[in-house]
């Protein structure tokens, strides 16, 4: 109520001119907030949904202004470009300040300060401690496109071979795989990055090369920096900002995939209930089930997971997926529904993508076995379980 008082004393102390960008966003009852969805802990997109700090935080600021987050993606190469054609309000997605960038926009008291600093391969590292060591003709320094990471590599680092990698989501993996010796990013990536990836170690991120500050990326408007500065510096105050970041740090990014593939397994079930109630179908069909079960474990086999464990992943897969749709029956029984004009092929357009979730779930059981016992207390709760809480819960029993 506080904050609420002294944002209103402070708009109203303004002019009206300066109130143009504030007054948009609530009449138009929408923030919209740039994001790439590719720099953890900030942004990461997950299917159709952003999470990160930058994110909770989009979230926070929205409802302190009473109106709804709308995330629009954009990427580090048209980040500027995007917010100077209006696609966005703002941006928050770890954004650096620049020189280039203050020239175009105004940013928020910063939240976060940073710097370069480079990971490498364990047991590279003493290679990799100067710019100087860097900066050779025999160093394959990999750097994702449009951003401060490669202005920085261009800058510093002009005689080494630099491939510009256009995923900063799989580009740590280049250099797990031997594809690249380094790559330079914010010291807060290089040890989320170490932690996801157990080959890859972090030099020296408690002396980075540069210092840089996180901020949010605002519209030149006095009073939307006002507001944003006044509403930020209370969350820096009380230290909840900090707690934030420590938990995303500690996420459990690696199970996002899996938790994903589960999810969206589970959310195609309305549309196979459609399909088999246009034609009165039975819900269950074991010579089918066993079908997929069948060809779940020999993938799995090939992935090196134990048959018994895809057994009994796929068997809970296919029961919350029925118990869906058990439920969608039972609905449309007692309000006498009719053919479903908007009702799939099963064949020739759930099974494919059924097939292509079996295929994702199975990579991501093969990249997380050592925690899959307990992967579900780490994993964040399922979209689907507003479909069915029983069904989720059955999902994630093997988990």
């Amino acid at each position: 109520m506080k904050l609420l008082i002294l944002l209103g004393a402070l708009l109203a102390a303004l002019p009206a001119s300066a109130q143009t960008r504030l007054d948009d966003i609530h009449a138009r009852g929408v923030l919209r907030v740039g994001s790439t969805g590719d720099y953890k802990p900030f942004s990461y997109r997950t299917g159709a949904e952003f999470i990160g700090l930058d994110v909770e935080l989009a979230g926070e600021l929205a409802q302190a202004m009473g109106v709804k987050l709308v995330i629009v993606p954009t990427s580090w190469p048209t980040l500027m470009s995007d917010f100077n054609a209006g696609q966005f309000d703002i941006a928050l997605s770890g954004v650096s300040v620049t020189a280039e960038r203050q020239k175009q926009a105004y940013f928020s008291v910063s939240y976060l300060r940073d710097g370069k600093t480079p990971i490498t391969r364990c047991g590279n590292e003493a290679r990799f401690q100067t710019l100087e060591q860097i900066n050779q003709p025999g160093v394959r320094l990999i750097v994702n496109p449009g951003g401060t990471n490669e202005r920085f590599a261009r800058s510093y680092a002009p005689q080494a071979q630099l491939t510009v990698y256009p995923d900063n989501v799989s580009i740590f993996g280049q250099i797990v795989a031997g594809a690249a010796d380094l790559m330079i990013t914010d010291a807060i990536e290089t040890r989320l990055q170490q932690r996801l990836h157990p080959q890859l170690c972090a030099v020296h991120p408690e002396r980075p090369f540069d210092s840089a500050e996180k901020a949010i990326l605002l519209p030149r408007d006095d009073a939307f920096k006002a507001y944003v500065d006044q509403w930020l510096g209370q969350r820096l105050a009380n230290g909840s900002v900090r707690k934030q970041l420590e938990r995303w740090l500690a996420f459990a990014w690696n199970l996002e995939p899996l938790r994903q593939a589960i999810d969206q397994r589970l959310l195609l079930a309305p549309a196979v209930a459609r399909a088999k109630w246009n034609v009165q179908a039975p819900i269950e069909d074991l010579p089918r089930e066993a079908q997929v079960i069948a060809a779940a474990v020999q993938q799995g086999r090939a992935l090196g997971l134990e048959d018994a464990w895809v057994e009994a992943v796929f068997k809970a897969q296919i029961e919350a997926s029925k118990t869906i749709q058990r439920e969608l029956y039972a609905q449309w029984r007692r309000e006498q529904a009719g053919h479903f004009s908007d009702a799939p092929d099963l064949a020739k357009t759930i099974r494919p993508e059924l097939d292509r979730i079996t295929t994702q779930l199975l990579r991501a059981l093969a990249d997380n076995q050592a925690v899959l016992k307990s992967a579900a207390n780490n994993m964040r709760p399922l979209e689907a379980a507003a479909l069915s809480a029983t069904a989720a819960a059955q999902a994630l029993a093997p988990f």
